[in-house]
């Protein structure tokens, strides 16, 4: 996921999914809940069918956490693997990953990724995920 500078996160102390959702409304969507040069964290809401085309980080590594929905996602061109609610998945840096919401319902899902560093993703398709401001 793209470079959060740490003045657009929220970084509160506490928050949680039902007051991020109540924010945000309909899918797609994402919340920057907390940025520092060292890591950020975001939470997801995907409708089915939205995904993020193929990239990769040369310096993060990432992590998803599965909350709704179902998460297809493959790694270096392999097979699809489909991730349910308490699945967690881990992308080093510089694997290629592309990633699309498969499920009946909206995914919902928490995005870490460390360091969090301007100019760390490199997307290997002209296509881009938009999300409504």
């Amino acid at each position: 996921m793209p470079y959060v500078p740490p003045e657009e996160a929220n970084n509160k102390l506490i928050d949680t999914l039902h007051e991020i959702r109540a924010r945000k409304g309909s899918p797609p969507w994402r919340e920057k809940v907390l940025a520092t040069p060292r890591f950020r964290m975001l939470v997801h809401c995907w409708p089915a069918g939205f995904g993020h085309p193929g990239h990769y980080h040369p310096r993060a590594d990432e992590i998803w956490y599965v909350i709704e929905g179902e998460l297809t996602v493959s790694f270096d061109g392999g097979e699809k693997i489909v991730a349910e609610p308490g699945s967690i998945l881990f992308a080093q840096k510089g694997t290629i990953h592309d990633m699309k919401s498969s499920g009946k319902v909206p995914l919902v899902m928490l995005v870490f990724v460390t360091p969090n560093e301007p100019d760390d993703e490199v997307s290997l398709s002209n296509e881009k995920m938009i999300f409504p401001k």
